[in-house]
This record gives structure tokens, C-alpha cells and sequence, in this order.
């Protein structure tokens, strides 16, 4: 179950190859409870919107799985267990760049808000990081404001599907 949505508006006309690529990493984490974990972002003059927690894939990551771990010990204080990547997408910005999400479901296994760490955190500018779980049910998904629409249409469709994986039943 891997789907890649290219949201750029006409790819034939750039030429793809020559960009640069931005690669992020996102969990699509769930809790024991089976419990959508996901980061309230809360900015001056903006209504409130939800992301997956993550974030950009740095240089001295191994892997994108060890960048996926580090972001969440950034974002959450948090260990996870990294299931499957189960959703890509890519976004044109601009004339030289593609920024790709790649996001992994995952099983949250300890979370330590007191250990979250990172620029974000240190800069009042950025706005409040609030985690919150929030049920999977779709009728639950369709009233939050998700960013990206596709990350949320994502989640609407296939929630179910997400605990039919085997390895995230109990």
C-alpha cells in the first residue's frame, strides 16, 4: 500500500531531473490506543492546522528511518517503532525544487514532552507545537484542519486499512 500523489501542476514541462530534492520524513503514528498522534501548530494570525509530526531528512542521517527517529525524539521526546511507508508525496516550489514527504506508519512507544527539542521549540516567532491524539475515524479526520488536503484525504480513505496491516494489530 504505497501511493504517490505528485501535486506539482504540469511536471512535463520541468524538467524533473535537474531540480533539487528536499526529502521529509512523517509518522503516521499511532498510539496504544490506536489513537492518531499528531502536532497542533497554533501561529499568530493563522487559524489553527494539524501535520504529522517529522520533518526534513538532514545530511548526517543514516537513513531515512534514522532521520524518521531523530525527528521524533525532537518533536515528541518520543521512540517509535517504524512499521511500513505507506504514502509519498511531491510538490514543486519554485523553478529548482521538489519537496517529497515520505510517510511511514508507526506505532508510538514512549513519548516524553518534557525531552522535545530543536529550533522550533526555542523560537516564540515559530508558534506552539501541540501534541495531540485524535481518533481515526474518518467522520473524527474530516473535521481537522490537516495539512497537506492530500495527507487528510490519505487518512480518510484508508483509515481502516492502516489496522488491517499486520504488524500493527495488537
Amino acid at each position: 500500500m504505497v501511493i504517490v500523489v505528485q501535486t506539482y501542476p504540469s511536471p512535463a514541462k520541468a524538467d524533473l531531473s535537474k531540480m533539487r530534492v528536499e526529502n521529509r520524513v512523517r509518522a503516521i503514528l499511532l498510539d496504544a490506543d490506536n489513537r492518531l498522534v499528531l502536532i497542533r501548530r497554533e501561529k499568530a494570525g493563522i487559524p489553527p492546522y494539524y501535520v504529522a509530526p517529522g520533518g526534513g531528512v538532514e545530511p548526517s542521517d543514516a537513513s531515512f528511518h534514522a532521520a524518521l527517529r531523530r525527528e521524533m525524539r525532537e518533536e515528541l521526546g518520543g521512540t517509535i517503532q517504524i512499521h511500513r511507508l505507506v504514502y509519498i508525496t511531491e510538490v514543486l516550489r519554485g523553478a529548482d525544487l521538489r519537496v517529497r514527504q515520505l510517510y511511514y506508519v508507526c506505532r508510538l512507544q514512549s513519548i516524553n514532552l518534557a525531552a522535545r527539542n530543536g529550533p522550533e521549540f526555542n523560537d516564540p516567532a515559530r508558534g506552539k507545537y501541540i501534541v495531540e491524539r485524535v481518533s481515526l475515524l474518518p467522520t473524527a479526520l474530516e473535521k481537522l484542519r490537516i495539512l497537506s488536503d492530500d495527507l487528510k484525504l490519505f487518512l480518510i480513505i484508508n483509515a481502516f486499512k492502516l489496522f488491517q496491516l499486520p504488524e500493527i494489530q495488537p
